[in-house]
């Protein structure tokens, strides 16, 4: 849960830095660009990794997805922990989307540049992901077409393992984002 913690806080530091900048928003016909997207498709982040994909990925059974959301910021969360009590393993997919955002929100575009920002020499690129793909403390960050997305899989985010699972989760999240937007 510290990692739900960090990304929410992470997320509020970007969303008070966006806001200063909400009234330069480029309009559209008289429209803030999150108003237009608003009417986009509300996603939910088991849609983009199920619980049987998240169980395939860590290589160990996990409990059925443990949802919250922040209309606020436009983020819903799934959180599968490992089914075996005595592992520590989870994968964690936060889904931050335009359509899910208050009328007037900061948008996800804006949020996703000013996190990408804030870890400026401490992230890693994921060029295998595209070119809006990184690693940083909490994990693995994406962004498509208005979705924001976050994958968590543990603390040591440096760690091959982690790495790779944070690979394969967001790979398989950008694969079904595709077909279903």
């Amino acid at each position: 849960m510290k990692i739900r913690n960090i990304a929410v806080l992470l997320l509020g530091m970007a969303l008070t830095l966006g806001a200063c900048k909400s009234d330069n928003k480029q309009e559209i016909n008289g429209t803030s660009a999150t108003e237009k997207i608003k009417t986009g498709k509300i996603l939910e982040p088991e849609t983009l990794i199920s619980k049987d994909e998240a169980a395939e990925i860590l290589g160990e059974a996990v409990q059925d997805g443990e949802k919250s959301e922040t209309e606020v910021v436009g983020m819903k969360l799934c959180m599968y922990n490992a089914l075996n009590p005595s592992s520590n393993r989870y994968l964690q997919v936060s889904l931050t989307q335009d359509s899910f955002m208050p009328s007037k929100g900061v948008g996800t575009e804006t949020i996703y540049h000013e996190l990408k920002k804030m870890f400026g020499g401490s992230k890693t690129n994921v060029m295998e992901l595209g070119s809006e793909a990184f690693i940083a403390t909490g994990g693995l960050y994406l962004f498509k077409d208005g979705y924001y997305i976050m994958i968590s899989a543990g603390n040591n985010i440096r760690n091959g393992q982690t790495v790779a699972i944070l690979k394969a989760a967001g790979k398989k999240a950008l694969d079904k984002l595709e077909k279903i937007r």
